[in-house]
């Protein structure tokens, strides 16, 4: 859902001359184009006097602004920064420029715990918005997230409970203002995406989207990578409009002509005198669910495994579930028939329908048997068979063609949804992919896989995971077993 923008604020804030340092005339545009972005009612529609843009404030004229718009706010309140980032050089903490500032002394600067302070707790006991998002463009702002990727246990003071920050740099990288280009590197690029949208995304854009389109933006680029922490379900916070949405989905909706799996007819027949699939009813306002892609990986010089892009979703199972030769795998039917699901079998779900707004997330809370049935439905609509994949086919996926530690370069490049990162379910696609172009290998939910006697594994780790763990392998309790952070995805000889 949408921050609501009647109960939302925004603070602005930029800082394009100075006294002192270098300036930054970028800076404005990045502000001015924002405000217009965040105002514009098919995009975000805030209210003129719910967004406030701030040039050259002072430190006391930044921090009142915040301080009232988190305490104002009843649903999301976003702050920006973009200038020249410093560090004070004997405690290491980052403090964002001021006109006035100049190198060395950080009392000449805004710090950046300062801010964070005033927009967790308001002066007087006024309450403070539920839902925060902070967005930093400066040199070393990822500073704002240091020790925030370890993990709740050494969550640092900086850290900003119940908020998505969202940095242009690492800690140790300087951001770029490109010469002749009118917005710095980093906001051109959230610019760009929150004016143009993303085809392939959904209608509104979370900020862990926008993390991910970012970061492929600026790789192309080879410019500094942009750094992004969550607290709780921060990362789900949706301030944007999807404006590619609109012109892509109402064209398909009303002129494309229904999809056909590959090997059907289109008046439904399956081939070779197979069973028609039923016609998958979707809830309302729901996407059309899709069956799995499988991306080629080379296992030897004559021989490819198709592997899914991303693990089945609801939408994906639910399709299943509705026609009718699958009725013995609606919920309560296959936890009464207690052999091959146990009572956490696809909890939430009211018979074949996934709860609200999870279309595209991993299915979950799934068995290995009940994970085979679906694989052999969709089997048969693909026209190519499924099965799940081995410990060695999904083991080769991940890694990629690197060897030593590469899940930390995963980390490190913000693939990877576990406990120190998002650390809750997300929707498939919202992570970059690795470097075979396959997403959720490591984190979000565990794989089902199989052995080498066909026994079933876990591989991969959850959106509930230490990064300590992310590596391990787990066998079930049992096949029937059904846990909450376990999903699955597809295999199919090629």
């Amino acid at each position: 859902m949408q921050s609501d923008p009647s109960r939302s604020r925004a603070v602005l804030i930029g800082t394009p001359t100075y006294t002192e340092l270098g300036d930054l005339p970028a800076v404005a545009d990045n502000v001015t184009r924002l405000r217009e972005l965040c105002c514009d009612p098919a995009v975000w529609g805030l209210a003129g006097e719910r967004c406030r843009a701030l040039r050259r404030a002072s430190r006391e004229e930044i921090l009142r602004a915040v301080e009232e718009a988190s305490a104002e706010a009843t649903d999301t309140v976003l702050v920006y920064y973009a200038g020249h980032g410093l560090v004070d050089p004997h405690a290491g903490e980052l403090h964002l420029a001021l006109s006035g500032s100049r190198p060395g002394p950080s009392f000449t600067a805004l710090r950046y715990e300062d801010l964070r302070s005033v927009l967790l707790h308001p002066s007087d006991g006024r309450p403070t918005a539920p839902r925060k998002v902070v967005i930093l463009d400066c040199c070393w702002s990822g500073l704002a997230l240091d020790g925030l990727m370890q993990g709740p246990e050494i969550a640092p003071a900086v850290a900003v409970e119940g908020a998505c920050v969202l940095t242009a740099t690492a800690a140790t990288r300087q951001a770029l203002a490109p010469p002749g280009e009118k917005y710095t590197a980093f906001t051109g690029e959230l610019i760009r995406i929150v004016e143009e949208g993303v085809p392939e995304r959904p209608a509104l854009l979370s900020m862990t989207a926008l993390f991910a389109e970012l970061t492929a933006a600026l790789t192309a680029k080879s410019r500094p990578l942009p750094q992004l922490s969550t607290r709780q379900t921060a990362g789900e916070i949706c301030l944007f409009r999807n404006r590619a949405w609109e012109a892509v989905a109402r064209p398909v909706a009303e002129e494309a002509p229904p999809r056909v799996p590959v090997g059907a007819t289109a008046g439904g027949t399956a081939p070779s005198g197979g069973r028609a699939a039923s016609p998958a009813r979707v809830p309302a306002g729901e996407p059309e669910p899709d069956l799995p892609q499988l991306v080629p990986v080379a296992l030897t010089e004559t021989r490819t495994v198709g592997l899914g892009r991303y693990p089945v979703t609801h939408a994906q199972f639910g399709a299943f579930l509705r026609d009718p030769a699958n009725a013995r795998w609606h919920p309560a039917a296959a936890r009464a028939a207690g052999t091959d699901v146990d009572d956490n079998y696809l909890a939430g779900w009211s018979g074949a329908d996934f709860p609200a707004g999870r279309a595209d997330h991993p299915v979950v809370a799934v068995s290995f048997p009940a994970a085979r049935a679906y694989l052999a439905w969709a089997g048969r609509r693909l026209g190519v068979p499924l099965r799940l994949p081995t410990t060695a086919e999904w083991e080769l996926a991940a890694r990629a063609g690197r060897s030593g530690e590469w899940w930390r370069a995963e980390i490190a490049a913000g693939r990877v949804n576990f406990l120190g990162s998002h650390a809750a379910l997300t929707p498939v696609g919202e992570f970059p992919p690795n470097p075979y172009n396959i997403g959720d290998l490591l984190g979000n939910v565990w794989d089902i896989c199989v052995d080498d006697t066909g026994a079933p594994v876990l591989r991969g780790g959850a959106y509930d995971t230490p990064a300590a763990r992310l590596r391990e392998q787990l066998s079930p309790r049992s096949p029937a077993e059904c846990r909450g952070n376990v999903g699955f995805r597809c295999a199919g000889d090629m």
